[in-house]
């Protein structure tokens, strides 16, 4: 039995017909647009500020997918050491579109310990500090998804008690199936 049976045209013809057109529709399909889905955010500090007693940290929830991602609820923390400069564990219903971001802001009393660290990096008494940012997203497509950072604080020049950020490496990104 031929499985490819050319006439004198040069066309095929019998049973290759139908596996020459599966084939067209699974090169078709493998070539087709490839939707970015499931990522993890990620989370950055915009700004942070001591003025007072109040700490106010900006945090910029970027989507790295290309649908929209709608957050039920935060859970981000903020670290020097051992020593909590910022965290946000709260329900929070946030919609981000494909391949954009928003911001959340968090005012809190920091911890003394934290404060300190704050003022020495605000007097120059370090040039920076080094820290962990880490935690997770709770979304309605994806569940849990979480994500780690680490970074470096600094004085914003001529702006006393606000500081910047700068992110050094990201951890694994990683969604978590919770059943």
């Amino acid at each position: 039995m031929e499985f490819l049976n050319f006439s004198a045209s040069g066309c095929v013809r019998g049973a290759a017909r139908p596996a020459l057109a599966l084939l067209a529709a699974c090169l078709c399909l493998s070539c087709g647009p490839q939707v970015i889905e499931g990522r993890p955010p990620f989370v950055g500090i915009s700004s942070m500020n001591l003025a007072g007693e109040t700490l106010s940290t900006d945090f910029r929830i970027s989507n790295q997918n290309e649908v929209v991602m709608d957050i039920e609820s935060i859970d981000i923390a903020v670290t020097v050491d051992a020593v909590e400069l910022a965290s946000a564990d709260r329900t929070l219903p946030l919609s981000i579109d494909a391949n954009s971001a928003e911001e959340v802001q968090v005012r809190q009393t920091p911890q003394p310990a934290a404060r300190d660290l704050l003022n020495s990096l605000d007097n120059r008494g370090v040039k920076s500090l080094p820290f962990d940012l880490r935690g997770s997203v709770l979304t309605q497509a994806d569940g849990v998804l979480r994500f780690e950072h680490k970074g470096h604080l600094y004085p914003v020049p001529g702006k006393p008690g606000y500081f910047r950020s700068a992110v050094t490496q990201a951890e694994e990104l990683r969604r978590t199936n919770e059943l």
